[in-house]
């Protein structure tokens, strides 16, 4: 999971600067866009200081042999001159279903030397219009059918030249084309509020094909359309599948779901039982060989009896027909078990060291009819076997049925786990350790981040971080892999998704995503859901701590660059802001439901939501009231970037208000404490810019003072204020107690979970294993990983401009505690790698920095010695000494200083200051 990135430099590719990992729409070669205006993207390696781009030419052309002749019978930019490399948005002859382009780029740099075009890369258009679609949903005609399989044959008379696989499956499906499976996706299509939109792939299946007969075979699971979904109101599997033939000929064929169109299904396949919650159930007696392959058939009828029955025509579950425009779920990596006991006669318990989101693989032979179960948690009772108390009603259990013929491979196909353990009961014979093989299963996100520095703890606590993530990306960003809930929250998501953006390259998934959002708003009161999509548990109105809302789009504008997200969802922004107003009693929020949610149980309510997990020390109004105030300094914002003058003004002047009665109900100016005095009800404003001028900084002691004094160097703050705790003391100056709080080792730290064999980030500060008190002991839950941001903001000191988003602009600033012997932090950007490194010894800091092609930076240069005695070098070139800085040129120059920093600004490239104490004069 840490591995380093290994980037290419211009010194390796011999043909000078040129674009490269060419994206369209955040995806490399798309098959199936769905918007007529997709938005081109590119970076460029290279070493040179000072390098940037000028301008640019796109070419898309309907061949790539007119693409490579340079003609752009689709567009052609023409030399545009811009610095612009990321989302630019296609304006050339409009794009219709199915259509395949082939694009390439060049650009200018800053000397205005012409690139080389790039390699030709590829999108290819959906099914754009509902119209387009010709297939009809089909299902079982057995009531209860739980994993039906679908066959159709068809002949092959002559050469295709393009074939294409519109599928949609409710809830999960397989595909299979003449006995292979095709692709590597797994859970697909990715989960959505059904009635208002459902997700389809599209795959190109060529290779799959041949001449002559030919059979499409596809297995349907429940997935989240079935038991789970709609409060365990059972939706009957259903499927859609649209496949289109070209020929060499030029002539065309359909093959499509509906009556009569000769699709067989068989009700009573191998897997009898599948659940979202509560694991799958295979009998592998109920295999039918050959069933995806069109030769021979003469299995369909037994005893003249046919087992294969006409589908039926099946009611659309009503959401518009949308291409899955993002990384699939695909088994991420294998996880050998590291150890294996036997705690009772007949289990065997498997270690696979790892908390992970997915399943195992098991490897057996033994009798016919022999049932073997699987059993999945996080944790273990003393004595050895699997305790699954944490998991609430959900099952989390496979069984697998042996057909008694030879080695037998079996691994679910829709349902997944949040696991380290796995108990198998029933195993014939002796299990040996490669018996069973962990299958970790994720969203195929690239990870974009690196952190890494002298403390093994904050290693050990990034790493943490970094794996709860991953397991919580099953195509919507889940608060837990395990228990009976798995849902987007979004009051988890307001602090969870800045250390999210830093880790993994969410663009695609976050876009999908907050349509999940927007599916839940209120046509009338305009108020959204705490969980996207709406199940099972939250409820509309959301809590006003939900601002993950615009806080999300936010980011994606910050960190990719992404206006159009903004310009989409500003309506229903604006709408959920009205809610809220209309709700507010001079201008103060009264409602709460989760507030800052699940601080320690010293600061929570006994017997409140979530197993006492309320605060009972910061008000929820309190809470409310300032994320009131947070969304209208974002829409300020975000009006003012969409050229929205008058509702910047009024947002503006809304803050105002909120912020005037903020204080006036919340603010002690006398002892300078905010409510209760709680260490969240101090942090909150203080991040939020209320406090009244002149007051922060007894504020902020009465808050090192609850830290210190009066919780012994602990925080007691819950989801919300624990990142903001840790951003509030770095940027006041109390990086001491900032870095004490990140390497505490007692209860309640982060330092403690790792103390007490934590692989994951847990839901709560207390190790919870038994009882009532498991109602909330999640132990895979990344709300409290937002400590990973901080150490890529303060530790690392990698900062995005709003002036400059996407990392056009980039901000370099390092905190350094004493402590830290060095730190290094990576982002792979849209614009390629950024990276800051710091190490120090007793009478040197150095500080390397790489800036990525058109991008500059504004780095932060600490004055660790003495402002006055301190010499800052970069590489052999003197910028500060005895107080003074003359040194200028056009890639580094000073931009001024404070008392603790001098500012330098930089252009692209890769740059190496050192801080010494002067020594005599």
């Amino acid at each position: 999971m840490n591995s380093t990135f290994k980037y290419k430099t211009i010194k390796d590719l011999n043909d000078g600067i040129v674009p490269v990992d060419l994206l369209c729409e955040y995806m490399r070669n798309p098959v199936g866009l769905n918007t007529v205006n997709p938005r081109f993207s590119w970076h460029v390696l290279s070493d040179e200081r000072g390098q940037y781009q000028t301008a640019y030419r796109i070419v898309v052309a309907s061949s790539k042999e007119k693409l490579e002749a340079d003609i752009g019978d689709i567009w052609d930019t023409g030399k545009v001159e811009s610095s612009k490399c990321t989302n630019i948005v296609f304006e050339g002859c409009p794009l219709i279903s199915r259509q395949l382009c082939f694009w390439k780029v060049r650009i200018w740099d800053r000397y205005l030397n012409e690139s080389a075009f790039s390699v030709c890369s590829r999108f290819e258009m959906g099914l754009l219009q509902q119209e387009d679609w010709r297939a009809v949903w089909i299902g079982s005609p057995v009531f209860g059918a739980e994993a039906p399989l679908f066959r159709k044959t068809f002949t092959i008379g002559k050469k295709v030249a393009r074939a294409r696989v519109y599928i949609s499956g409710l809830g999960y499906y397989e595909l299979h084309i003449n006995g292979r499976k095709v692709g590597d996706r797994v859970l697909d299509p990715a989960w959505t509020d059904y009635g208002k939109r459902v997700l389809y792939a599209a795959y190109a299946v060529e290779e799959y094909l041949k001449q002559g007969s030919n059979v499409i075979g596809i297995m349907l699971g429940a997935g989240w359309y079935g038991k789970a979904y709609r409060n365990n109101v059972h939706a009957v599997t259903q499927l859609l599948l649209q496949m289109e033939l070209e020929f060499e000929d030029g002539t065309a064929a359909y093959i499509l779901t509906g009556p009569e169109s000769g699709w067989k299904v068989h009700s009573n396949g191998p897997v009898t039982f599948s659940s979202i919650y509560d694991g799958e159930s295979y009998d592998a007696r109920l295999e039918i060989d050959g069933w995806d392959l069109a030769e021979p058939e003469s299995y369909l009828e037994e005893d003249g009896k046919s087992e294969w029955l006409d589908p039926l025509w099946m009611e659309p579950p009503g959401g518009r027909m949308e291409s899955q425009m993002m990384e699939p779920i695909k088994v991420i990596k294998v996880i050998k078990p590291i150890s294996l006991s036997n705690p009772k006669p007949g289990v065997q318990v498997y270690d696979l060291s790892q908390n992970i989101a997915g399943w195992v693989k098991l490897q057996v032979s033994g009798p016919r009819s022999t049932k073997i179960i699987l059993k999945y948690a996080e944790l273990l009772y003393e004595d050895g076997t699997v305790n699954q108390e944490n998991l609430r009603t959900a099952k989390a259990m496979d069984t697998y049925t042996l057909k008694g013929v030879g080695l037998e491979v079996y691994e679910p196909h829709f349902t997944f786990h949040g696991f380290r353990y796995v108990q198998v009961e029933g195993f014939p014979g002796e299990a040996s350790m490669d018996a069973v093989t962990g299958r970790f299963v994720r969203s195929s996100v690239e990870q974009a981040g690196r952190f890494h520095c002298s403390h093994a703890l904050l290693n050990k606590i990034q790493e943490n971080v970094v794996w709860t993530e991953a397991n919580n990306l099953h195509g919507v960003p889940s608060d837990c892999p395990q228990r009976d809930e798995r849902l987007a929250w979004l009051n988890d998501m307001t602090v969870r998704a800045e250390e999210a953006v830093y880790n993994f390259n969410l663009a695609a998934l976050y876009t999908k995503w907050q349509k999940d959002i927007a599916d839940t708003q209120g046509a009338v009161t305009g108020a959204i859901a705490d969980t996207a999509p709406f199940h099972r548990y939250g409820r509309r109105p959301a809590d006003p701590v939900c601002s993950s809302y615009l806080i999300v789009p936010w980011l994606m504008y910050l960190h990719y660059g992404d206006q159009r997200i903004l310009e989409e969802h500003y309506e229903g922004f604006k709408k959920w802001m009205s809610y809220l107003g209309a709700h507010s009693d001079g201008y103060i929020i009264n409602y709460s439901c989760i507030g800052d949610w699940a601080s320690p149980r010293t600061e929570s309510e006994s017997g409140s939501l979530g197993g006492g997990a309320v605060s009972a020390k910061t008000p929820g109004k309190l809470m409310s009231t300032g994320f009131y105030y947070y969304n209208a300094v974002l829409l300020t914002k975000i009006a003012r970037l969409l050229g929205k003058p008058e509702d910047a003004r009024f947002y503006e002047e809304l803050s105002g208000f909120i912020k005037k009665a903020f204080n006036d109900i919340f603010f002690n100016s006398q002892t300078c404490q905010y409510a209760t005095g709680s260490q969240a009800s101090n942090v909150f404003p203080l991040y939020l810019g209320l406090v009244p001028k002149g007051n922060e900084k007894a504020v902020m002691d009465n808050i090192v003072a609850s830290v210190m004094e009066e919780n012994n160097g602990h925080l007691t703050t819950g989801n919300i204020c624990t990142k903001y705790i840790m951003e509030v003391l770095a940027e006041a100056g109390r990086m001491d107690i900032a870095y004490l709080l990140a390497t505490q080792k007692t209860y309640p730290s982060w330092g403690y979970m790792l103390s007490r064999g934590a692989t994951t980030i847990w839901e709560r500060w207390e190790y919870l294993s038994v009882g009532d008190e498991c109602e909330m002991a999640s132990h895979n839950h990344p709300m409290y990983g937002s400590i990973s941001a901080w150490f890529y903001k303060m530790l690392g000191g990698i900062n995005v401009d709003p002036e400059g988003p996407g990392f056009e602009r980039i901000v370099i600033k390092p905190y350094i505690p004493k402590e830290l012997e060095f730190a290094t932090a990576s982002v792979k950007t849209m614009r390629g790698l950024v990276s800051s490194k710091w190490e120090k010894s007793k009478d040197l800091l150095e500080i390397q920095v790489v800036i990525p092609f058109n991008s500059r930076a504004k780095v932060y240069i600490p004055f660790i010695f003495s402002f006055t005695e301190t010499e800052i070098k970069e590489g052999n070139n003197t910028l500060w000494k005895h107080g003074k800085s003359s040194y200028k040129t056009e890639e580094l120059f000073i931009d001024g200083h404070t008392s603790d920093y001098l500012i330098i600004q930089t252009g692209s490239g890769s740059y190496c200051f050192t801080v010494a104490p002067i020594c005599g004069n």
